[in-house]
């Protein structure tokens, strides 16, 4: 079929009323034409008038053929057929078989069938049984004498049946139903044509359909592309559709239904239906759809462990956790770990062999979130698991979709070095490669970050700039982006010290946040209204905002752990004492010690402790001190132990490690036996020096520590450095102390007896 370009554009569109007038007179014009043969000639003499009544049907029916211009008669012609079908009260296509009863006993079906028949788009049957034609009779005359009616009623029929095509053809866009029908007669129209071009060796319909979903997608139609896939009957191409124009999709009126269709299809295989519904979820996520996108999630979750596929079930458990990413982090922890767990233990090993590029690319998109939510906790475990990924890049090439997931990743880990230049630069290269994919959603999340980056450079004006640029992207933009957005706002001006802007787009973020029930995004907006409120009380001493930033600050406290992460709840209980203090507001957002990191809350408890024991204590308060101290270390080892333990159940690893785990349970127990052995030689040979109190303190302290110096033991015990040395030297004596060192450097160890598994300085 030779194509040609539609006639230019005819300019702005008209109002609905000039529209409907111009229409009605145009359809007249066209219908005659189309009966007298001589359509192309008025489309010749009226080319801006059509292309003001097509103009939105043109896509549909390029995207759902070949994708090329197709010649204007040819259009006008499919657009009749498929205009006069949608006037079938079964909605069917024209050409679908029509009953007896309907022809000649449904009155509701005389207005299309008058209109297709007096066109010449469907041949009158005959029915001599209730009206005996003549040889080529005219369709009007046929009509009379079938239905028993004057021509005035025919005309009737064709007048009501013509108002019916301009309200179609005018009143916007077709609905879903409708737009399908069009999809589906183009389709039909241009495999056709190609069919006669090419004969024999023409394509079967659903490789057809595949080769124009690759086409419609390189030119980025997504609709066309899933309308294809579903025509195509493929679930794994519209999957693939769906991931990738997501945010386009969501948007369209059709996406549903088609959705629905595939979804309802049995000969979709189980693993085809896992990866569909997973992309169900992102659809739901692109809409804000939490609740939607939680059933699908697990839905595909359940369906991949039915079919026993353990990568198909790491990629489902991925997904999950990039859904509780900013709703629960523990949960998204330990998705993301089961997830890595179950696409790969040991990712170079050659296990990998039979799919390893899809299997490393999925590994390594893992990888990166789990890094990303290291990140988010300060943990420096993200460095060795962003080293994972370079392993795996090593050995397989990894799409470019991870690799821009993996330079966000980097990014942020930079940036949380204080390394903001090299964090820019990654963030850049992520950047390129998503405008390059096309995948808007990565892009607006990009430049989220580079906002971050140039506020944090001291850039707050390109921050804001680049915040605004994501809120005011085309598209649908996922709530979480959004809020965001507006947090990233709110953080530049509050650098640039434009408090009373920063509280705004802050309390925006938190209102939206609260809407979409992002539990994480609104603990942020707590934290940053706190800080901005104390921050500008410190500066104009308004009592109402030390108010109202004590009650957020109260608020995000009430935030369940599971929400926010350890290190951040623990930044909230110092902010009112870090910004009202001294005034200088620590960095929140920089990678901690990887101990701390782990233990993030016993350790913020020990510093507690510490600070505490700093400030000076009563003997019994200091020694309550010294024992909670060491409740949270001995708690820190349990922790481990029970890690452990876990971990050796989990990969049946009781073999290989059962004389390990039971040494360490020996060397607990006789650290705890020794504990009690030493607190019983206390009690009875050192009463006469100190009382019980005092006596579990001190023991407590060497049981943690190690060994004592004389300093020490003076603070624990609540006694003088005199009266101190007294004391070290007779329980030396009695054998309860031994004397390590001379001078300044002297200590005191419990006994060997005593010492056995305890911890070393």
């Amino acid at each position: 079929m030779a194509r040609a370009s539609l006639p230019d554009d005819p300019g702005p569109p008209l109002p609905a009323s000039a529209r409907s007038r111009l229409a009605a007179t145009l359809i007249d014009q066209v219908l005659q034409a189309q009966r007298q043969g001589t359509l192309a000639d008025l489309l010749r003499q009226r080319p801006r008038a059509t292309r003001r009544l097509l103009r939105r049907f043109v896509p549909l029916v390029q995207g759902s053929g070949d994708g090329n211009p197709w010649p204007l008669p040819e259009l006008v012609d499919l657009l009749l057929q498929w205009a006069v079908g949608q006037l079938r009260p079964d909605l069917q296509p024209l050409q679908a078989p029509v009953s007896a009863d309907h022809w000649l006993g449904q009155a509701g079906w005389r207005p299309v069938l008058a209109l297709a028949g007096h066109q010449g788009l469907l041949r009158i049957p005959d029915f001599p049984a209730r009206y005996r034609r003549r040889t080529d009779e005219p369709a009007l005359d046929n009509l009379c004498g079938l239905w028993d009616v004057a021509p005035s009623s025919v005309y009737r029929y064709l007048d009501r049946a013509r108002q019916q095509l301009v309200v179609l053809l005018c009143s916007g866009p077709p609905d879903v139903a409708a737009e399908l029908a069009l999809r589906a007669l183009a389709a039909q129209t241009a495999q056709a044509a190609a069919h006669d071009a090419q004969a024999a060796h023409a394509a079967p319909a659903h490789d057809w359909h595949r080769a124009q979903m690759a086409r419609a997608l390189a030119q980025g139609d997504a609709p066309s592309a899933l309308w294809h896939a579903w025509r195509a009957g493929d679930a794994h191409l519209a999957a693939q559709a769906l991931r990738r124009h997501a945010a386009g999709l969501a948007a369209d009126r059709a996406t549903d239904a088609i959705v629905e269709r595939i979804a309802a299809d049995p000969s979709v295989g189980a693993r085809e239906r896992v990866e569909f519904t997973l992309a169900r979820a992102e659809l739901a996520r692109t809409r804000g759809a939490a609740e939607t996108e939680l059933r699908h999630l697990e839905a595909a979750l359940q369906a991949a462990h039915r079919t026993g596929d353990r990568r198909l079930t790491g990629i489902a458990y991925g997904a999950l956790g990039r859904y509780h990413e900013p709703r629960d982090a523990d949960r998204a922890f330990a998705c993301y770990q089961d997830s890595a767990e179950f696409l790969h233990d040991q990712p170079l090993t050659d296990t990998l062999a039979d799919d390893g590029a899809d299997a490393a690319a999925e590994l390594a998109t893992t990888l990166a979130r789990l890094a990303w939510l290291y990140l988010l906790r300060n943990d420096p475990r993200a460095g060795p698991t962003l080293d994972r990924i370079t392993a795996l890049g090593e050995r397989f090439a990894l799409p470019d979709a991870v690799l821009g997931l993996v330079e966000q990743v980097r990014g942020e880990h930079a940036r949380r070095r204080g390394e903001l230049a090299q964090a820019i630069e990654h963030r850049q290269r992520a950047l390129n490669i998503f405008e390059r994919l096309g995948d808007r959603r990565s892009m607006r999340a990009t430049l989220l970050n580079l906002s971050q980056d140039y506020a944090e450079a001291g850039d707050t004006a390109r921050a804001i700039e680049t915040a605004t640029q994501v809120l005011e992207a085309p598209g649908v933009t996922e709530p979480e982006i959004v809020v965001s957005a507006h947090l990233n706002i709110g953080a530049a001006h509050f650098l640039a010290g434009a408090l009373g802007a920063s509280l705004g787009a802050y309390g925006q973020a938190l209102a939206l946040a609260g809407n979409a029930g992002l539990r994480l995004h609104a603990f942020r907006a707590r934290y940053n209204l706190a800080e901005a409120h104390y921050t500008r009380f410190r500066r104009d001493a308004d009592p109402e905002d030390e108010r109202l930033g004590d009650q957020h600050r109260d608020a995000a406290l009430a935030t369940p752990v599971s929400d926010c992460g350890p290190a951040a709840l623990e930044a909230v209980r110092r902010l009112r004492r870090d910004v009202l203090g001294d005034g200088n507001v620590p960095e929140a957002d920089r990678l901690l010690p990887a101990e701390t990191a782990v233990h993030v809350e016993a350790f913020a408890e020990i510093r507690r402790l510490r600070e505490r024991l700093a400030a000076g204590l009563a003997p019994e308060a200091h020694a309550r001190v010294q024992l909670d101290l060491a409740r949270c270390y001995a708690g820190i080892a349990l922790t481990e132990r029970e890690l452990a333990r876990a971990w050796i159940a989990r990969h049946d690893l009781g073999p290989a490690l059962e004389a390990e785990l039971e040494a360490l349970r020996r060397q607990l127990g006789r650290a705890e036996d020794a504990g009690r052995s030493l607190a019983d030689q206390w009690a009875a040979e050192a009463g006469d020096l100190l009382d019980a109190p005092r006596q579990q303190a001190v023991v407590q302290a060497l049981l943690v520590r190690g060994e004592l110096a004389k300093s020490a033991y003076a603070e624990i015990a609540g006694v003088a450095p005199a009266t101190a040395s007294r004391h070290l030297a007779l329980l030396a004596q009695r054998g309860l102390l031994v004397v390590t060192g001379r001078g300044p450097a002297t200590r005191y160890r419990p006994p060997p007896h005593a010492d056995a598994g305890l911890p070393r300085p």
